[in-house]
């Protein structure tokens, strides 16, 4: 026990640790509150034994023999610091503060999966401060376009036969862009920003040859176009201006505009558009770049999707409204803001369709 020592409760903002690290470091001081939760866990593969971490305690808790695949059941215990009254985190909240989307038992179980290569799971909460308590995982979000209504199987032979008569060199990335919306959807609900790279992905097969017209140096680097200009040989200013724009790909570039060149009236026209949320057809341009650059940050930068993306929308709406969201110390105002799972889903399903119906080999022979 760490003595002598004043407990600090202010939020370390640019802590880049991990949760369950802080945690630990947190419960070393003198006299520091805490309180203690159980969870149940739940695993297909036989597992033995426990672990000990600190606070931290996982054990089997279901006795009973069991194939293998089927399910079972542990417990993990954790001891938390308490925060103290005068911790108000979302009064610090900063733009570059640590977040990653989980918590203490998400990193936990995530970790156990990866050293064991074992799939853990996390199930309710079972216990609080030595009290059973059952606290059940709230119901997932669902799109009820994806649900509700009725759907005609009479409608797929029409669709197919368009599929018949795409061009037969678009085969390959249309039917990839399919199954990477396909899996989007099944993942929809539990891990919605999973749901959200598939469906960047998906648009990302098809806009490769995207028309984006003419693009300079400027316009992918203004300080790196000033110093090009400085060169007085203008040849020799012209062909390294070319060199650099030929190893760019401007992939964002290309989505977005493939995406915005496929998207018919009938999509903003909605009857089941929300009133507050709504995303105005002359805002998604930008949002679509906002869109590709988090897609970008996930994948290459180890930044997770914002919060918003894995909470339920309030009324339906395409895109959060409010004026600003904090969660621990990380904080996102509404220019850091993309749409919901829900919107860009329904918006690369169009896309996807009309990309299709517009793509067919008589329409390319009339040209």
């Amino acid at each position: 026990m760490k003595k002598n020592k004043k407990e600090d409760n202010s939020i370390a903002s640019y802590d880049n640790r991990m949760y369950f690290l802080r945690n630990l470091e947190g419960l070393e001081y003198e006299n520091v509150e805490s309180y203690e939760t159980e969870y149940e866990v739940l695993t297909d593969g036989y597992t033995v034994g426990e672990c000990t971490f600190g606070p931290y305690y996982l054990t089997i808790w279901e006795i009973s023999y069991k194939k293998d695949g089927e399910e079972r059941k542990l417990c993990l215990r954790i001891r938390e610091k308490k925060r103290s009254e005068n911790d108000r985190p979302w009064e610090n909240a900063d733009k570059e503060a640590f977040y990653h989307g989980g918590d203490i038992v998400d990193e936990i179980l995530a970790l156990s999966s990866l050293f064991l290569r074992r799939r853990f799971k996390r199930g309710p909460q079972v216990r609080w401060n030595d009290k059973p308590q059952l606290f059940l995982k709230p119901e997932e979000w669902i799109d009820k376009s994806l649900i509700s209504g009725k759907r005609k199987l009479t409608e797929i032979p029409q669709w197919l036969e368009l599929v018949k008569g795409l061009d037969n060199n678009l085969h390959q990335k249309f039917i990839l862009a399919v199954r990477l919306y396909y899996q989007a959807i099944l993942l929809i609900e539990e891990q919605p920003d999973l749901a959200y790279l598939n469906l960047v992905s998906s648009i990302e097969a098809l806009c490769r040859e995207q028309d984006i017209g003419v693009v300079g140096l400027a316009d992918l680097d203004s300080g790196l176009a000033a110093l090009v200009k400085r060169i007085k040989n203008i040849n020799l200013e012209k062909r390294i201006e070319h060199a650099i724009l030929r190893r760019e790909k401007f992939i964002c570039r290309r989505f977005r505009e493939f995406i915005i060149e496929n998207i018919e009236d009938e999509f903003w026209n909605s009857e089941d558009r929300p009133e507050l949320g709504k995303i105005k057809p002359e805002d998604l341009r930008e949002l679509l770049t906002r869109i590709y650059n988090q897609r970008s940050k996930t994948l290459h930068e180890g930044q997770p999707f914002p919060l918003q993306v894995s909470k339920p929308p309030l009324m339906a709406a395409e895109i959060d409204f409010s004026l600003g969201i904090s969660i621990g110390g990380k904080r996102w105002e509404p220019k850091d803001y993309i749409p919901y799972p829900h919107f860009f889903e329904s918006l690369v399903n169009h896309v996807l369709k009309t990309y299709l119906k517009r793509n067919q080999k008589k329409n390319k022979a009339k040209k």
